[in-house]
């Protein structure tokens, strides 16, 4: 019995083992396969050792190879990344290591297949990455080959448990700044540890994430972290871009997104909300929108000095930073989401700072730890029961809700019109779409806002602190500083738009702050594979940290001739500097696909201020103060503690008096600025507001506030907004229930003008928030509010005026003082416009403006209208252009003669020339009655520098004939009346005619006689459906009653517009042909009314060295043709024109090249795929034309697959012959697929198409050099195209993100190129 117990005892031991013994070779089985999946799934990273005896040669480096490439293709990689000329006799040996890491063996590589075989040979502790030798002889002895690619070095010995984390200690509050004094030491002859260093942690496993779940990682990735102060290495970085990430995925970076969420700046690249938001947030900050925002930033820089002007001469201003905070936080949010705070104002006010902008920094900082415990409450947080802790999570999370809070409501404002304008970052989130067509997701809007909170004047505010500091340290470079703005200001005391470019000495300075003081003082990537970096190993998941302090104070790049790194010399970004420095040396705002989307913004807006302060004031620094960069103040981006400045007028200054005393800016003073020329109507120093109405820059505020449903009061509103902008006041426009969310009742001495309706005497939908507050305000609460009200009603109803009647009490209750009493209109009146018009003359004469009424309001709405005037004289000495040529010709005639005039050389290149039809037009559809697509020939002029294949051709279109003739009946004018155009008088509308120039230029243009057949078919748009704007101008030209309150009714009820023009597509022409006999009009009235024509654009379907005549360029034109709503056939404008011309005739127009540089490559013998549905084909069509000529004069030209898709063959088959028969014939196409989507019983589309083909796609994909061109609809066919790419990379074994990386290194290269529209 016992011995039958041992055995069975023994047995289980034994089998315990024994299953013991297969968990652990499972376990390593698995770490192997793992860790193997650390190697790129598409391509090899081969570590190539040379034994070429070349100079400067690294021990190993770095090459890339798709894995379906062959022996030759290795061989071209390999010279490329050596620098070799020659590659046909290099050979290849693979290393095979020992346990102990010294090579064992080479063997010869035959066929590029061996490197998988030999990468799932590798053992799962070393770098996944196969080492080769090459040679171009006999193999080196296995003793000969270096060991393998080596980690970075060390900064210094490991101590136990803190590894080398301790050179992040030292005297300065950032611990970078520690580092880099530290490892980088900025005065060293050279770095102790080189300029790239692994600093380990101490063994401590850090959690990485955003890699695929049950991801392996080297011990490595979890300890080192890499340190680089290299501009090589970035410059590497950046190149291998899909190699090196930007991952949100530590520790301390989750911790600041539980409060930013998953906005722009922190989140990682893999994300689709960062994919969104960087397809679309950039377009707010491109230098457009700049300009445009330029009126906004120098009203902020105009506050930020009036309320500096009140300082005594000699008085020392402490809390700089939380100046210049305001004014950044208030520029940024105000340009882009179309919301003034008013910090700057608050603070010179003694007033808290906006509540946004109080849980801003309370969330921040406690996010980022800068606001902690110690911190906040000092000793009391060791008394007992007390709860630090708790108390500061209770005060984040509270600060939390409140932004989240805040952020929907200005969302939501938006979203109602009542906030923002177009350049409204939050309208361009919720509205726009990002390149394959997706909108942002309305959950990730609030990390949007906030992100740009943080980058949008954080930084900006921290780096104008430090500029202030180091010129007041500097008096050299300060009075440089001043002498370039005065030169370039010429006398004014503030820069314009087009001033701020040129200041070069300014914007040198700025970039030298931001180059000793960051405010983004590291920036990261992540190893997305096992590979080489710089000739050294890194492992996937492993961090690289590019210390921004450490690059920008590297001797090698910043020492030399400039002297110690550390100084302050802005001559180091001179042009001549900048451009004998490496490229990568200077990255403030970070690199690659990661480059912050407002640097430009902030540059400009940096210029802005430190011109006109250096214009105002005189800085002293505090004696014997030294820059301290800190968070302290629990912001994200360092700032120079306890910043102050005694502050005094500049000696000849704005500012100064002859006493020496600071002379304040008087609290109305309207300020002027430079204009490049004043319109009519419009004073100077005017701006556009967010919401697109006139608003003085300057002057005392006034909100305009309206609650309405149906329109009428927000139209009354908005012509409040126009005239108190002509009377000098800085108006805006507002809801009531947005008054009260933006904090826009403040009893600080502003004007509040109301205007509301009222329903069954209730509040408007927008207007019920705001009597909620009001009725919760107590006596003296608006002490110091002017207002007045204005009330809109219907007098049947026995509400009549109830709500207005309550505003008006109820403001003057809480302490407000009327201007006038209360106001009203009955809209069941027929004096329903004279009545407010009336008002509004009142008023304005009450508060000093303008009077006049009708004439106040309508004054802006006459200019431009003698721009274009019926020529009632003599024609004997004077030629009427009739044609498109002859009036092209006269244009360009006109403007050499202003250059003369102005002693400039040549007249500005054309906008439009005349483009000749040379041949008749040719059907490409078997059957045109159900669709027609032509082929159209024209020729540019003689003089043209030409074009080249996937260049567009733009025109501009001429107007239906029978539109045109509908509004010469109206203005009962002939065909051929003369008309005269004024062109020193031209609106800027209608400057499509050429590029943009100064007043001064435009105002020697002479004038021009066209006939009034010619200005009406291509200056007006006559076929879109006009606007409410438009509407109620046509309403002021009326001379039936009836005829003007429809018009009115059609200009200010937006469900009325909706009902009789927009839906159902009533075009200017038709409305105004409706009117016909009631309207007094002349030919300026309805351009002045009228948007412009916008041109329209084409994809060349023709090479020039193809054709008879180089200057001769085709298109294909789909023709558009359907019936509006009112029974109108439209046909489309440019499509109808192009299709009919006759040979000889000419349409306005001229060739666009692309920025996508939707080119064939440069390199003749790289793939390409091109995909082209319908007339998508066009731009596809050059490209072969231009393959066929290469092909002529013998050059090698590479592989060309062609996507085509249409309904059917015998249908809508474009240029079948030349496709089937002549491109695949010569070789310049080499295969084709066409998707016919009406030929069986299942649709069948292009991106199908490539899925069915996806073996031979993906290996072109896999060729470096392969180009995707893609043609068409941009909202379904080019994502979905895209998609279908994507699907294709994924069925060669890679993963879903590994397979958008690729696709999107492509798009990011330049090889995967889009022409498509909406």
């Amino acid at each position: 019995m016992e011995e039958r117990s041992l055995k069975l005892v023994a047995g289980a031991v034994l089998g315990g083992v024994g299953v013991a013994c297969v968990a652990a070779v499972a376990k390593r089985s698995l770490r192997k396969s793992a860790r193997q999946a650390a190697s790129s799934p598409f391509e090899y990273h081969l570590a190539i050792h040379a034994k070429l005896d070349l100079p400067s040669q690294s021990e190993w480096t770095l090459v890339k190879l798709h894995k379906a490439a062959d022996l030759v293709q290795l061989k071209q990689a390999t010279s490329q990344a050596l620098g070799l000329e020659d590659s046909q006799s290099l050979q290849f040996y693979i290393v095979a290591r020992d346990g102990a890491g010294r090579c064992a063996r080479l063997g010869l590589l035959t066929q590029t297949s061996s490197l998988q075989a030999m990468q799932l040979t590798l053992p799962s502790d070393v770098l996944q990455v196969v080492e080769l030798i090459c040679t171009t002889s006999d193999p080196p002895a296995v003793s000969e080959v270096p060991t393998a690619a080596a980690p970075f070095p060390l900064p210094g010995p490991c101590l136990p448990l803190m590894g080398t984390t301790y050179q992040v200690l030292g005297p300065d509050p950032m611990p970078m700044y520690n580092l880099s004094r530290n490892v980088f030491p900025p005065r060293a002859s050279k770095f102790p540890y080189g300029s790239t260093v692994g600093s380990y942690n101490g063994g401590r496993k850090e959690a990485i994430g955003d890699f695929p779940p049950n991801t392996i990682f080297h011990d490595d990735a979890h300890t080192v972290t890499i340190l680089t102060a290299s501009a090589s290495i970035v410059e590497e970085l950046i190149a291998r871009t899909p190699d090196f990430p930007k991952l949100w995925n530590r520790r301390a970076q989750i911790g600041l997104q539980d409060f930013t969420e998953n906005g722009l700046f922190t989140s990682s690249e893999t994300s689709e909300d960062w994919k969104a938001a960087h397809s679309l947030l950039p377009r707010g900050f491109n230098q457009i929108k700049i300009k445009n925002f330029a009126p906004q930033i120098l009203a902020k820089t105009r506050a930020f000095i009036r309320e500096w002007s009140h300082f005594r001469a000699g008085q020392r201003v402490e809390g700089v930073n939380d100046w210049l905070t305001a004014m950044t936080a208030d520029a940024v949010v105000t340009c882009s989401m179309g919301f003034d705070m008013r910090n700057v104002e608050r603070l010179g006010a003694k007033q808290p700072p906006h509540k946004f902008v109080d849980n801003f920094r309370i969330g921040l900082g406690v996010s980022t730890g800068s606001i902690n415990a110690s911190s906040e409450y000092g000793w009391k947080r060791h008394l007992p029961f007390f709860n630090a802790a708790g108390r500061l999570q209770a005060k984040y999370k509270a600060a939390k809700s409140n932004m989240q809070e805040q952020v929907e409501q200005m969302v939501e404002a938006t979203r109602e019109g009542e906030m923002g304008g177009q350049n409204s970052i939050i309208r361009a989130m919720l509205e726009d779409r990002t390149g394959d067509g997706r909108h942002i997701r309305y959950g990730a809007l609030y990390g949007h806002v906030v992100n740009l909170m943080i980058a949008g004047h954080e930084t900006t505010a921290a780096t104008l602190g430090f500029t202030m500091q180091l010129l007041a340290q500097h008096p050299e470079y300060e009075a440089r500083a001043l002498q370039e703005v005065r030169e370039v200001l010429q006398g004014k005391t503030e820069p314009s738009v087009d001033d701020v470019p040129k200041l070069q000495f300014v914007e040198q300075c700025f970039r030298e702050a931001l180059r000793l003081y960051s405010p983004v003082t590291s920036l990261t990537r992540d190893a997305a594979h096992d590979t080489l970096l710089g000739g050294h190993r890194v492992y996937q998941g492993q961090r690289i940290v590019v210390v921004t302090r450490a690059l920008h104070t590297n001797p090698e790049y910043w020492g030399g001739k400039f002297g110690d790194p550390l100084s302050f010399n802005p001559d180091r970004f001179s042009p001549d500097a900048v451009k004998d420095r490496h490229p990568n040396a200077y990255h403030p705002w970070g690199f690659a696909t990661r480059s912050c989307i407002g640097s430009q913004f902030a540059l400009f807006e940096a210029k802005t201020f430190l011109a006109s302060m250096l214009l105002h004031f005189r800085l002293e620094g505090i004696p014997g103060y030294e820059i301290v960069a800190s968070t302290h103040a629990g912001g994200a981006a360092p700032s120079p503690k306890d910043l102050a400045f005694i502050v005094y007028p500049r000696p000849g200054g704005p500012l100064w008096s002859d006493t020496g005393l600071m002379q304040p800016l008087p609290a109305l003073a309207l300020s002027t600025p430079e204009s490049p020329k004043a319109q009519p109507g419009q004073p100077q120093g005017s701006l556009e507001t967010t919401n697109g109405h006139k608003e003085i820059a300057e002057g005392p505020v006034m909100k305009v506030l309206y609650g309405s449903n149906a329109g009428s009061s927000q139209e009354f509103a908005s012509q409040v907004v126009a005239a108190a902008g002509k009377a000098g006041f800085q108006a805006s426009l507002e809801t009531l229930d947005a008054a009260v969310s933006m904090g826009s009742m403040v009893p600080d001495g502003r004007t509040v003008i109301v205007v509301t309706s009222t329903y069954n005497g209730l509040p408007p939908d927008n207007a019920c928030h705001f009597k909620e507050w009001l009725v919760k305000q107590r006596g003296g609460a608006l002490n110091g509010l002017q207002f007045a009200v204005f009330g809109v009603g219907n007098s049947q109803w026995h509400t009549y005026q109830q709500f207005p009647r309550e505003v008006d009490a109820g403001l003057h209750s809480c302490g407000g003082t009327r201007i006038c009493g209360l106001g009203a209109c009955d809209v069941d009146s027929s004096s329903f416009d004279s009545d407010f018009e009336d008002w509004l003359a009142n008023l304005l004469q009450r508060i000093g403006g303008a009077s006049g009424g009708a004439n106040v309001v309508s004054a802006e709405d006459d200019s431009g209208r003698d721009e274009f005037m019926l020529e009632n004289g003599p024609l004997d000495s004077v030629t009427v252009q009739a044609d498109v040529k002859n009036g092209v010709a006269a244009i360009n005639a006109a403007m050499q003669t202003a250059a003369k005039l102005v002693g400039e050389a040549a007249a500005p290149p054309s906008r439009n020339v005349a483009l000749e039809v040379v041949l008749p037009s040719r059907e490409l559809c078997k059957k045109p009655d159900a669709r027609s697509v032509r082929h159209v020939t024209l020729r540019l002029p003689e003089d043209h520098p030409g074009y080249q294949p996937g260049d567009h051709l733009e025109v501009l279109p001429p107007n239906d004939p029978a539109l045109v003739q509908m509004v010469l009946d109206v203005l009962q004018l002939r065909e051929d009346a003369a008309v005269r155009w004024n062109l020193n008088r031209m609106q800027k509308k209608w400057r499509n005619v050429n590029v943009g120039k100064d007043a001064g230029w435009w105002e020697k243009l002479p004038s021009l006689h066209l006939t009034a057949g010619l200005v009406l078919q291509y200056f007006p748009d006559l076929a879109s459906p006009p606007g409410r704007k438009a509407c109620a101008a046509l309403a002021q030209l009326a001379t039936n009653p009836a005829a003007r309150d429809e018009l009115v009714l059609l200009g200010s009820d937006a469900e009325h517009h909706k009902l009789k023009v927009a839906s159902v597509g009533l075009s200017l022409a038709e409305l105004i042909h409706g009117f016909k006999g009631n309207l007094e009009c002349q030919i300026g009235d309805i351009l002045v009314i009228a948007k412009p024509l916008a041109p329209r654009r084409y994809s060349v379907s023709s090479n020039p060295e193809s054709l008879q005549d180089k200057r001769f360029v085709t298109v294909t034109v789909g023709q558009v043709k359907f019936t509006t709503g009112t029974g109108r056939v439209h046909r489309g404008l440019a499509s109808t024109r192009l299709g009919n011309m006759e040979v000889g005739d000419a349409i306005p127009g001229n060739v666009k090249t692309m920025q996508s540089n939707f080119h064939l490559p440069e390199d003749r013998a790289a793939p390409i795929i091109m995909v082209g549905p319908g007339t998508g084909l066009a731009p596809m069509m050059g490209f072969l034309q231009q393959r066929e000529a290469l092909l002529k004069k013998g050059t090698n030209v590479g592989h060309a697959t062609l996507f085509f898709g249409c309904r059917s063959r015998d249908e809508d088959y474009l240029y079948q012959e030349e496709l089937e028969g002549r491109y695949l014939k010569s070789g310049a196409l080499s295969t084709l697929h066409v998707a016919f989507s009406r030929e069986s019983g299942q649709k069948v589309y292009v991106q199908d198409k490539i899925w069915e083909e996806r073996d031979a796609v993906w290996r072109l994909l896999q060729d470096p050099k392969c180009t995707v061109f893609v043609c068409g609809d941009a909202r379904a066919m080019a994502p979905d195209v895209k998609r279908a790419f994507q699907k294709v990379v994924e069925s060669g074994g890679n993963s879903s993100s590994s397979a958008a990386n690729m696709i999107a290194a492509m798009v990011q290269s330049g090889r995967y190129v889009e022409d498509v529209w909406a």
